[in-house]
């Protein structure tokens, strides 16, 4: 099947949003990888409770699929994040995923939540969504 080119929005806690900002994680950690995903992707960034905004965007400079062990070996120091929790949040799985962040942009003034569902009937996603062109065009 062939990639094709997509913008995700992905919900991410607030403390390890502040961390993409300040340059303290610049890997973004995944156990599922959306389809369509592909290097140079465009990341939205939903910045989860108790912040519940978009807030940001960045681009995804490549992704990089491989068994746990490894994942953790080449870019752990890049996750923001202990070894401890790395091991409990891929607990099952064998291959883990990071998409490597780059043009990381802070937006001025972030999107809160109430007003996209107001707008836009958003929902934020758990995990990940394909970014529609009616949000895209809203944060533009």
């Amino acid at each position: 099947m062939e990639k094709i080119d997509c913008t995700i929005l992905i919900s991410i806690k607030p403390e390890y949003v502040d961390m993409i900002f300040c340059g303290g994680k610049t890997v973004e950690l995944r156990r599922v990888l959306p389809k369509n995903l592909t290097d140079d992707a465009e990341l939205i960034i939903y910045a989860s409770s108790p912040t519940r905004s978009i807030v940001g965007k960045a681009r995804i400079k490549r992704v990089e699929d491989h068994p746990v062990e490894k994942l953790w070996r080449k870019l752990g120091h890049k996750t923001g994040i202990s070894a401890k929790y790395f091991k409990e949040y891929f607990k099952g799985k064998d291959r883990g995923y990071g998409l490597v962040l780059d043009e990381i942009v802070k937006f001025s003034k972030p999107y809160p939540l109430n007003h996209l569902r107001e707008k836009l009937n958003f929902s934020p996603p758990q995990s990940f969504m394909y970014a529609t062109a009616d949000l895209m065009e809203h944060i533009r």
